[in-house]
């Protein structure tokens, strides 16, 4: 709550002409009053300019997406290798005797393409100042230039809160009908304004704003955001309002809505008092379809004066810092420094998130209109401690915010009193306590983005489908039993025991708690009391959440910890209601209690900013990952004919046994009718003969899309775009960037397989000499997938395994002989690093060797009608036929090779073509469909191919 001093500062006054709102007290009642907000974002009044700074996390993290895939250790191309530590890069030389900094000054690195000179100053300036392990100076300047097109007065600065300088009346809100048809106009990133003050945010004095059509809004469950605090706006064009569908209970926004936040970071000035200063504001221009959402972020300068676009140019703070993505996509991660304390001089490291992670995080807005945190749920602002919100108070302004905006004519089509409850968005589920309802609360602002059926989290990996934390998903009444994404369960617990101590020793052992209290990396399980791999690690690999957040919001963990502990055990399960035994509910309060103690103990933030640049995207012209190709390409590569043998095999499709019953939640279509082909193991050995399970959950695949699903999407995802957690996972691992097959190999996505011509015929850049003829691309995917790339998945043996563990799956290797998928299997994914074509190599040789007999008695079983019993161990016998298909195309097993040994020079020739006719199957189906908008639809991701409803 603001105080009387606040109360009775002027908000008119500031940085534009007086207005009449600005006249003194004889003017008359006040048409914008003092805000009653408990949040306060007093700006800071100092203005001096700091010196332009970078950081060596950001340095390192730029040089790791420009060379890293070429040439950190193990890499070494062009016989050039450096071990990503401080002091390698600061002492690194090439055989020329050249710096990397030297080399990318003079042009020539990046290899055939060039042009990364401003890196190269850096890094040169921060060798010359003693390659610091913190900051350094960036060359170029002593500082920002004061643009000075953005003033805050004292006044505005001192009253600013979460919900504007002051509070408008309807009276004074209008239109801006000029900025309204400049920003129709607008069709792209490139056609924003490059400065802030172009935009609609002119000022920060809210009747200033309002007079425009401009206004504060702050939402009932906030997203965190390494504890900046937050101004948001809205900006509706003229006669236009955001209107309540009642059907889809979502507001529907016009195009041409603008929506605005400028993020604010703590600061100690000299006479020891905690003010703000600005970090960046982000703009969202909406659009009828929410892929066609314009947004971009402007980067304000270091004393505070300006705001420019990131992406349009040089940063006046950082001359030389990268503003596109290596396809030329506008705006990546960018990093900077800012001053913590005047007094102690101490600087921290704060993150703008680049366009991909806002595609990333938006893409799942609720109303699927790239708007988060303008919902009908989020503009209830509701009483402190009411509807799960964790306000530490609220004021008057806050509580009266919807009633205002429809006032102003932003909203329309409901009344205030009649928007939704949280508490009431399952109905007829409720929540079992106030922990369960305070936990959605949470989710709302921080989770559901990701966590619903168009978020980032379903759309890389399906099977997180069934974890719903939107209103109205598995919230309320969660089954705490229920199987995750990893197969194992979320919490378990022992009914019979209610104690605090149980439930808390049950709560540790939660990997899905372990992601909300550690940061990412890779911890000591027996350390942290979690339980041992299955494979009997003692490591594991955490991936913190929320995605895309730096730092680590440890009221997450507590509020995880409460709501899994409070819940009494013997209703732990949905659909069962609370007991009304106050002993049960007790002993629930009791086991939350302990949960929180813990959970403040175990919740580790970093001491820093947590933040690994990224780059996902390719280069344009598309430049090959590993350049050495032309000239390191195997022999038994090179020379394999690809035949029309190959292309034929690839389109067959086989009838691999049913999707994975784990997940019959799917909505299979009924009534379909049987297959073309009834094979012996699909219908009863008995009875009246129909089908085991119904004919639309057979599963059916070609064979590359079979060991694609198996092999490769876990890291370059289930469409080929490489979004998928594992892939930022080893980006924080080993440095390395998974390919994006899509804008790749196999892409651009605007000109489908173009890029091919680079192996086929040696046309592109530089990396693209040396043309293989037909089909070579799917020689240098082969060689890829079979040694010739150098990632591996961690910096250490111990780390490679954790990876291992927590990301590999083997999503379609179901379909290999039983003693592969269950045994050998893990062996090939662990030893294979990221040339993944080594399961191929170990599965043919089971297929070679056939110790357990599924080749010779496969047609035996299936005459026997012995389908009940195998089902029961392991339905995946039934793709032997398809890799009995695949490792023997051209390539004959004789009896003198069955029984050879398995080091003998022939059997390593007769594997080799092996390995070769899986990778030639798995290119065509990447070339075919996957480049295509096909997705890799695994035995168990039925939801893939239908979709729950």
């Amino acid at each position: 709550m603001i105080g009387a001093a606040l109360a009775a500062a002027s908000c008119g006054g500031s940085d534009s002409p007086a207005t009449p709102g600005d006249a003194g007290p004889e003017a008359g009642p006040s048409v914008c009053t003092p805000p009653e907000s408990h949040e306060r974002i007093p700006q800071r009044t100092a203005a001096t300019a700091q010196e332009a700074l970078d950081t060596f996390a950001n340095l390192s993290g730029e040089i790791e997406i420009q060379c890293g895939n070429c040439h950190k250790a193990p890499a070494q191309q062009g016989g050039f290798s450096y071990d990503g530590t401080r002091q390698g890069l600061c002492s690194a030389k090439g055989q020329s005797g050249k710096t990397p900094a030297q080399m990318m000054i003079e042009g020539r690195m990046p290899k055939g393409i060039g042009g990364q000179q401003p890196l190269g100053r850096r890094l040169q300036a921060w060798i010359d100042q003693g390659c610091s392990p913190t900051t350094y100076k960036l060359p170029g300047g002593s500082g920002s230039v004061n643009m000075g097109d953005f003033q805050v007065s004292a006044q505005v600065g001192a009253a600013l809160t979460d919900l504007g300088s002051c509070i408008p009346k309807a009276e004074i809100a209008g239109r801006d009908e000029a900025a309204d048809a400049r920003f129709a106009a607008v069709k792209s990133f490139g056609d924003l304004p490059v400065k802030l003050a172009e935009t609609d945010v002119t000022s920060l004095d809210a009747e200033v704003l309002a007079r425009k059509g401009t206004f504060a809004y702050a939402p009932e469950y906030p997203l965190w955001s390494d504890d900046a605090q937050k101004l948001r706006l809205v900006h509706v064009p003229a006669g236009k309002s955001i209107t309540y569908d009642s059907a889809t209970k979502h507001f529907v926004i016009p195009p041409n809505t603008r929506f605005y936040k400028t993020f604010f970071k703590a600061v100690v000035e000299l006479d020891g008092v905690k003010r703000y200063r600005k970090m960046e504001t982000r703009i969202i221009l909406t659009r009828e379809k929410t892929e066609d959402a314009v947004f971009g972020s402007y980067v304000w300068n270091s004393d505070e004066t300006s705001a420019k676009l990131l992406g349009t140019g040089l940063n006046p703070d950082a001359p030389d810092q990268r503003e596109t993505y290596l396809s030329g996509k506008p705006f990546p991660d960018y990093v900077r420094p800012y001053r913590t304390s005047e007094i102690t001089q101490g600087n921290r490291s704060y993150a703008v998130p680049g366009s991909e992670r806002c595609i990333a995080c938006h893409t799942g807005s609720e109303g699927q209109n790239f708007i988060l945190g303008f919902t009908p749920t989020q503009i209830h602002r509701r009483p402190k401690g009411e509807g799960g919100n964790l306000a530490e108070e609220v004021g008057a302004s806050e509580l009266d915010m919807a009633a205002r905006l429809m006032a102003y004519g932003v909203v329309s089509g409901i009344a205030a009193n009649d928007l939704p409850k949280l508490e009431e968005s399952a109905l007829p589920r409720r929540p079992r306590n106030q922990d369960e309802l305070r936990m959605q609360g949470y989710a709302v602002g921080n989770c559901t983005h990701c966590h619903n059926e168009n978020g980032y989290a379903v759309r890389s990996n399906p099977s997180l489908g069934r974890f719903d934390l939107s209103p109205g998903g598995v919230v309320f009444g969660f089954d705490f039993k229920s199987i995750g994404a990893d197969g194992l369960s979320y919490f378990t617990f022992d009914p019979s025991d209610p104690s605090p101590a149980s439930v808390v020793s049950a709560l540790v052992r939660s990997k899905t708690y372990a992601r909300t209290v550690l940061p990412t990396g890779a911890f000591d399980a027996d350390a942290f009391g979690l339980p041992k791999d299955p494979n009997g690690l003692t490591a594991f690999f955490n991936f913190h959440m929320p995605l895309n957040v730096p730092g680590v919001d440890c009221r997450l963990s507590v509020l995880m910890a409460r709501w899994w502990a409070s819940v009494p055990r013997d209703y732990g399960n949905p659909g069962v209601e609370a007991p009304d035994d106050p002993k049960a509910v007790a002993d629930g309060l009791a086991a939350a209690d302990a949960a929180e103690a813990r959970a403040k103990l175990d919740c580790r933030p970093p001491s820093g900013l947590e933040w690994v640049l990224e780059d996902t995207t390719e280069r344009k012209p598309y430049l090959p990952r590993n350049i050495d190709w032309p000239t390191k390409l195997d022999g038994w590569i090179r020379d394999r004919a690809i035949t029309a043998q190959h292309e034929a095999l690839a389109k067959r499709t086989y009838y691999q046994g049913y999707f994975d019953t784990r997940y019959d939640n799917c909505n299979f279509p009924p009534n379909a009718p049987p297959p073309a082909r009834v094979e012996d193991w699909m219908v009863k050995p008995s009875g009246d003969g129909g089908p085991v399970r119904p004919w639309a959950q057979l599963y059916v695949t070609n064979p590359g899309e079979h060991i694609y699903a198996g092999v490769c999407a876990n890291c370059h995802g289930v469409r080929g775009d490489a979004q998928t957690g594992a892939a930022r996972a080893l980006r924080s691992t080993s440095g390395a960037r998974v390919a994006d097959f899509l804008d790749g190999m196999v892409g651009p996505r605007d000109n489908p397989a173009a890029n091919v011509d680079c192996f086929d015929h040696g046309s592109g850049t530089t990396g693209c000499n040396g043309g293989l003829g037909a089909n070579g691309a799917a020689k240098y995917l082969v060689w890829m997938g079979n040694g010739g790339t150098n990632v591996s998945f961690g910096r250490t043996p111990d780390e490679e395994k954790t990876f291992f563990n927590a990301f590999v799956t083997r999503r379609a290797l179901t379909s290999v002989p039983l003693p592969i998928a269950l045994k050998t299997a893990d062996t090939a994914f662990t030893k294979s690093k990221a040339n993944m074509l080594e399961v191929a190599r170990v599965t043919c040789e089971s297929v070679r060797t056939d110790a357990d007999g599924y080749l010779r008695t496969y047609d035996g079983f299936v005459a026997a009608k012995n389908w009940e019993g195998l089902r029961g161990a392991d339905p995946a016998v039934f793709g032997v036929p398809m890799w009995r298909d695949v490792c023997t195309l051209d390539n004959p097993l004789t009896d003198a090779l069955r029984t050879a040994d398995a080091l003998s020079p022939e059997v390593r020739a007769w594997q080799d073509k092996a390995v070769f006719n899986a990778g030639t199957m798995v290119y065509f189906f990447m070339r075919d469909e996957l480049s295509k908008g096909s997705v890799a639809i695994a035995r168990n991701a039925c939801d893939l191919k239908y979709p729950t409803e």
